[in-house]
């Protein structure tokens, strides 16, 4: 009896077991098929195929980035186009920035030495002691009575006989004559122009008289000063020449201190001499603001051209990914 209890409470645990594992496999299926299925069934996502991007870098911002392309090609021209590997546009923005400079540079550098080579020619030919005697004498000769006249005589004659310019050492001049008595002594000084060459279409006996002189010395060293000096008529009789010809010749008449604006040049050449050498360097220094008025062009057109680059890449990519997310949709819509 013992024994039959005994093989009876085997028999029941030995089918428990086994029933137990058939549950188990039987559940193990279900769940397996199911995790299955939901795999099956899960939709494909446009991220799947989308690129995806590392860490970014300089380099990478430069080609994603419009406003940074943007700086980098306004900064230096052609560069923008570099970083997005456009180099043939890149060449062309270097090439014009890099002529530009070196053409820049190159006037700039002329300008300089012609300027300073004309600042020696009037060292050596334009004297502010000459044309301070010229402007007494011119007084006289045609009976003007300036308040300062006498003060500016005694400045520049001596004994009644003009003192000599000192050519070539221009501060010494300088130091001979009170710029603000010339200055009194200019605002008071009219044109007298020669006659009847002077009087064109007007009537005499007035034509010969016209207003005061349009211009004061500026002080030796200024800019205005050198520019002055060659450009109006009222300084020529500081040069060398003049001085010798008409200041300081032996016969004085009224005539010689007279303007001719009859549309003739005046008979000296050194006042024309140094109004070219002067345009020479002006011209000079226009054109090398000129060119950097170009190179101003360069980086704004380069700049924007970088921008306009980059947006289209990035408007590229764009549309790729819209066209990948439609084929997505059309896969998910037949299965």
């Amino acid at each position: 009896m013992k024994k039959q209890a005994f093989l009876l409470l085997i028999f029941t645990f030995f089918g428990m077991n086994l029933a137990a594992q058939q549950v188990q496999q039987f559940s193990n299926g279900i769940f397996k098929a199911a995790e299955k299925r939901d795999r099956e069934k899960k939709p494909v996502q446009i991220s799947d195929f989308a690129y995806q991007a590392s860490e970014s870098t300089v380099l990478d911002l430069s080609r994603n980035n419009p406003g940074i392309a943007f700086a980098a090609s306004a900064l230096v021209p052609g560069s923008g186009q570099a970083l997005n590997g456009k180099w043939f546009r890149a060449g062309i923005y270097f090439a014009v920035e890099a002529a530009g400079l070196i053409y820049h540079f190159d006037r700039n550098a002329a300008a300089r030495r012609q300027e300073r080579a004309y600042e020696n020619f009037t060292h050596e030919n334009w004297s502010v002691v000459a044309y301070a005697q010229w402007l007494v004498q011119y007084s006289d000769a045609n009976n003007l009575n300036q308040t300062q006249l006498n003060a500016l005589r005694d400045m520049v004659f001596s004994g009644g006989r003009p003192i000599a310019p000192t050519w070539g050492n221009t501060p010494s001049d300088w130091s001979e004559v009170n710029i603000s008595i010339l200055h009194e002594v200019e605002k008071q000084t009219p044109f007298i122009l020669n006659t009847p060459d002077g009087c064109w279409n007007n009537n005499p006996p007035n034509c010969d008289r016209r207003s005061e002189f349009s211009h004061e010395l500026p002080q030796y060293g200024s800019q205005q000063y050198y520019e002055l000096i060659s450009k109006y008529y009222q300084f020529q009789p500081g040069w060398r020449d003049w001085y010798n010809e008409i200041t300081t010749a032996e016969n004085q008449t009224a005539a010689l201190y007279q303007y001719m604006w009859n549309g003739k040049d005046q008979p000296f050449t050194l006042f024309y001499q140094g109004r070219d050498r002067a345009e020479q360097f002006n011209d000079n220094y226009r054109k090398a603001g000129n060119i950097l008025k170009l190179l101003l062009v360069n980086h704004v057109v380069s700049a924007f051209d970088a921008l306009f680059t980059v947006q289209l890449n990035n408007s590229r990519i764009e549309t790729n990914a819209n066209m990948l997310s439609m084929e997505q949709f059309s896969l998910t819509w037949h299965f």
